[in-house]
């Protein structure tokens, strides 16, 4: 069982049911763990064909730890992190490197850009601000626990959500706690956290026990909580909730997706329940006019109406390879898988319609998609800058 997908223990206590249980989730909770990856079919005429711009190596990625990092853009820089501690700027017409920073913390997510400062979280519980400019330090905060998810940050507020479930918001100026809210975690979660997300006055938080909440930036009070996932199940692992993907905001809809089972969109001013959608997942979601889109625990892809919550596709034909969460490019969708490949989907009816292969690293996080290029990280630490032509262009 790799460690994305393994339960995680709060209570001390529970050791001997970890090891009586984690064969019960391998086959049942997590299929995707013992069956084979589905084999790749040839694509006769494949639309697109796949250019690498550039790669880099860019340290040692974060190896086999579940993590948080991600790439982030700001301007013609790509900023990247990694578990050795060391962060990147890289340029992104060429990958040369700008500067490279050394920050000796046992880094494991991020980074989030605001207010000219990169923000990252460590394994010891820092949330790292460094110079997007130059890469220096600027401030530490310590909290309480693992930050496995990058802080979400505007130019006067960070909100960072620790692993003991507590979400503490810190002030970009120096990095001084503001507030600090908890809430109660279950026994048995997965090994992953969802990031926060800011829009305007409202921080928005998906939960371990399957709660949304709501806050007051300002202040961290209460505007709403919903559930998404209600626990179910006799056993400690049936009723896994655990909101590890990120919420994802438009105007005033909140779209979020639960490991238990539940994909959901709730109205941003009350919280109100719009529709459900069975539906399980811990990968970032994508959206358009028409669909939000996932990848499930078993790596097969949905569309879903974004108005009612019904199914428009399904695609099972990378079953069990362990598949990124689906970026938007042209239209159409990118999701990387764990042997470096980077498949392109149609969002009409999610058939593939190109595939390539910058490196051989597993790319778990979202790719991100700056005008024609894909930017993608591998688990190891390459990072390679994509483009996909059409395949008749000479």
């Amino acid at each position: 069982m790799n460690q994305r997908n393994k339960p995680f223990f709060r209570a001390t206590g529970a050791a001997i049911l970890l090891a009586a249980s984690s064969a019960v989730l391998t086959a049942c909770g997590g299929a995707a763990n013992v069956a084979e990856p589905a084999p790749l079919t040839t694509l006769e005429s494949p639309a697109y064909r796949m250019q690498t711009v550039w790669k880099t190596d860019a340290g040692e990625g974060a190896g086999e730890y579940v993590s948080g990092f991600k790439p982030i853009i700001d301007g013609e820089r790509v900023y990247v992190g990694n578990s050795d501690g060391y962060v990147m700027a890289l340029d992104l017409a060429t990958g040369r490197k700008i500067w490279r920073s050394r920050t000796g913390d046992r880094l494991i997510s991020g980074p989030a850009l605001a207010a000219g400062l990169l923000l990252l979280g460590s394994r010891d519980g820092q949330v790292v601000a460094l110079s997007a400019q130059t890469g220096e330090r600027e401030w530490t905060a310590s909290l309480s626990s693992e930050i496995i998810a990058a802080p979400a940050a505007n130019d006067e507020i960070a909100v960072a959500r620790t692993l003991d479930g507590r979400l503490v918001a810190l002030d970009m100026a120096n990095g001084q706690r503001r507030w600090t809210i908890e809430r109660n975690v279950p026994t048995l979660t997965l090994r992953g956290t969802s990031s926060p997300v800011i829009v305007g006055d409202t921080v928005y938080a998906g939960l371990d026990n399957g709660n949304v909440l709501a806050l007051d930036l300002a202040t961290g009070e209460e505007r709403w909580s919903q559930t998404v996932a209600f626990p179910s199940g006799r056993s400690e692992l049936e009723r896994i909730v655990d909101i590890d993907a990120d919420p994802l905001v438009v105007n005033n809809e909140l779209y979020a997706v639960s490991a238990g089972g539940q994909l959901a969109s709730l109205a941003t001013t009350s919280g109100r329940v719009r529709w459900r959608h069975e539906l399980a997942s811990e990968k970032a979601l994508a959206l358009d006019d028409r669909n939000v889109y996932a990848v499930d625990r078993d790596s097969v892809a949905w569309a879903v109406n974004r108005l009612t919550g019904s199914e428009r596709w399904q695609q099972d034909g990378l079953k069990y390879r362990k598949l990124s969460g689906p970026a938007l490019l042209a239209g159409d969708l990118v999701v990387g898988d764990y042997d470096g490949y980077v498949h392109w989907l149609s969002a009409d009816d999610g058939s593939v319609i190109a595939r390539g292969r910058p490196f051989d690293e597993p790319i778990r996080s979202q790719p991100l998609i700056v005008g024609d290029r894909v930017i993608v990280v591998g688990a190891y630490g390459e990072v390679a800058a994509l483009r996909f032509t059409p395949s008749d262009e000479r």
